[in-house]
């Protein structure tokens, strides 16, 4: 297939506009499309459309021209007009991101093909179906501009006083000052069927504290703050509370640990973006597709095979493939990415 021809117009700059309309870990997993469009087109202005808060953690992308946040449908849509896209690639293709691009005017529009929204996109996404991981899914979006890009790891960029400040927050949370020495946990999840049980997260933190003599800190996002503080309490202290912060705050503290231990979610995609040794922990979900990072750092998964797996639930009575995952198990495999 012949690369669609985009757009030259006079006295404006080439101008690509990528989006992902929501969730951190979702809009955190398809970074590195702007690292391919601007491999692919090098003199083009590559901007990105999300909305608030998610779009916070682009924030100082240096292959970013600028950030979108979208408001109301009509007036985010006026706002595209103005700046006049060549083209916009949609990566979720939800009802209200096809009819902002719509509304647009872009030029062309490249979307998937789900139901009535593919006759809002110039250009509909039919990746192959043998493509698992969620990285080469949206790389694959690029096909259309003749685009061949290679699988890549996700990045978030913090700025050296962002940096500062997170190793200023997690030593005087501590009073050490050896932040590197400090494993950050998030115990939270949007599903519940996702979140590993709060006593698992209690023990982990005892044998971290045994078996390596590193201290714990509870990364808390909105909404969940009575999980971390009964990790906290359940491990007789070992895992210090911090309360919810801003999005690029908590970054910034996870960036400044030694390692992160998560749930399957944006948290743990955020600590794989940011190149800090991550443990993921997966139920319920497929790693092949949420978890493609073998290979590109200090990235463990923890994961069982059970036979209801994968089942997607948002909540389940039986949680057994998270429940028969042992904090040895996570412990060691903390180990495998620190190296302690």
């Amino acid at each position: 297939m012949d690369p669609v021809p985009l757009p030259a117009r006079k006295g404006v700059p080439l101008r690509i506009l990528v989006t992902r309309l929501r969730y951190l870990g979702d809009v955190i997993l398809t970074t590195p499309v702007i690292d391919a469009l601007r491999d692919c087109f090098p003199e083009a202005e590559i901007w990105y459309m999300a909305e608030s808060p998610h779009s916070d953690i682009l924030e100082h992308h240096p292959g970013l021209a600028g950030i979108i946040k979208v408001r109301g449908t009509l007036s985010t849509a006026g706002k595209l007009r103005k700046l006049r896209f060549a083209a916009a690639i949609d990566l979720f293709y939800n009802p209200r991101s096809a009819n902002i691009l719509r509304l647009s005017g872009i030029p062309v529009r490249i979307g998937g093909g789900r139901k009535w929204r593919r006759r809002l996109y110039t250009h509909i996404i039919e990746p192959d179906r043998k493509i698992r991981s969620a990285i080469s899914h949206h790389l694959a979006a690029l096909g259309p501009l003749g685009c061949d890009a290679h699988e890549r790891r996700p990045r978030v960029y913090l700025t050296e006083g962002e940096l500062a400040a997170g190793r200023d927050l997690v030593r005087n949370i501590f009073d050490i000052d050896m932040p590197e020495r400090i494993v950050a946990i998030h115990a939270g999840g949007t599903w519940p069927a996702k979140r590993w049980p709060v006593s698992s997260f209690a023990e982990l933190a005892r044998i971290i504290d045994k078996r390596y003599g590193a201290k714990t800190l509870m990364v808390t996002g909105p909404g969940e703050e009575s999980i971390s503080r009964q990790v906290s309490s359940d491990s007789e202290g070992r895992a210090v509370f911090m309360k919810p912060a801003p999005l690029r705050t908590a970054a910034s503290a996870v960036a400044a640990c030694g390692a992160l231990v998560s749930n399957d979610g944006g948290v743990m995609h955020m600590g794989v973006a940011l190149g800090v040794p991550t443990v993921g922990i997966f139920g319920p979900t497929e790693p092949d597709i949420w978890f493609p990072y073998s290979g590109m750092g200090p990235f463990e998964l923890i994961t069982r095979n059970e036979d209801c797996m994968p089942c997607h639930l948002h909540e389940c009575g039986d949680m057994k493939c998270l429940e028969n995952i042992s904090p040895a198990e996570v412990a060691d495999g903390l180990a495998k990415v620190t190296g302690w």
